[in-house]
């Protein structure tokens, strides 16, 4: 039970004490605990990227992961702790939104962290992910009862996810995510964007994003045109818009919260 794996998803970034505090309070609680740092490369503050970047991770981790989410410009006030547990994984973070998107796909149980006996102290601090959360992600590694550290509650605070808007002739999404490569990551799915295809008995796609146009599409970067935009189905099954070994964020001006219209041609 000791040796549990406990994932990392910040936005500390590297530079400070922040990341090695969380890894010191775990490892003086459970000397065995395997820790995996999934990034602490967020954005400053971004729910949105914090919950996709989970999403996108988390089902690949052997069950029982323990993951330790922390985005959290409340720190301090009067938002809850939260716990939450699926058939195979635990999650705690704050209850702002970060935890909701993961919650709802994996229909965890959703509890209130209440185990101030197990937090390295019970006041308001600046700094509650080492004192309040990287401790109960120790003592579960180690096998505490969720009773102890936990209670079940009816609501929880749930992120402001875009949902792509579909009419008769075009779907409209935005860009949720730009990873480091300048690739951008929409909310239009494979499974939307197929519906939509056999709906209207037709394959032939535009997008329209910031007065840019892009009808180039392409199975794998590779195989994409040099130089220009395209887009594809990625790894993840979402709509992604790209320039093969290039920014596309860069020369197209675009970024997440940025609408994006896939259109019939």
């Amino acid at each position: 039970m000791g040796n549990k794996v406990i994932g990392l998803l910040t936005d500390f970034g590297l530079k400070d004490y922040f990341v090695a505090s969380l890894k010191g309070v775990i490892f003086s609680i459970n000397p065995e605990a395997q820790i995996v740092d999934i990034t602490h490369d967020l954005p400053d503050y971004s729910l949105l990227a914090g919950a996709f970047i989970l999403l996108a991770c988390y089902r690949f981790f052997p069950g029982q992961t323990i993951f330790l989410t922390v985005v959290d410009p409340g720190v301090g006030s009067e938002r809850r702790l939260l716990l939450a547990k699926s058939n195979r994984y635990y999650f705690i973070g704050p209850d702002n939104g970060l935890l909701s998107p993961v919650i709802e796909a994996e229909k965890a149980e959703v509890l209130e962290v209440t185990g101030q006996n197990y937090f390295l102290t019970g006041r308001r601090t600046s700094f509650e992910a080492r004192d309040k959360i990287a401790p109960v992600a120790a003592w579960l590694s180690l096998g505490v009862e969720l009773s102890e550290l936990a209670r079940p509650v009816k609501s929880f605070e749930r992120l402001n996810w875009p949902q792509p808007q579909i009419t008769d002739r075009e779907i409209r999404g935005h860009i949720i995510y730009q990873d480091k490569f300048g690739n951008l990551i929409t909310d239009i799915s494979q499974g939307i964007i197929a519906s939509f295809l056999n709906s209207n008995h037709s394959s032939s796609l535009v997008i329209l994003a910031a007065r840019k146009r892009i009808s180039e599409m392409a199975a794998t970067y590779s195989m994409a045109p040099k130089n220009k935009a395209f887009f594809m189905i990625n790894s993840l099954g979402l709509l992604e818009i790209a320039i093969f070994a290039s920014s596309a964020a860069g020369a197209l001006g675009l970024g997440p919260g940025d609408e994006v219209v896939l259109k019939l041609e």
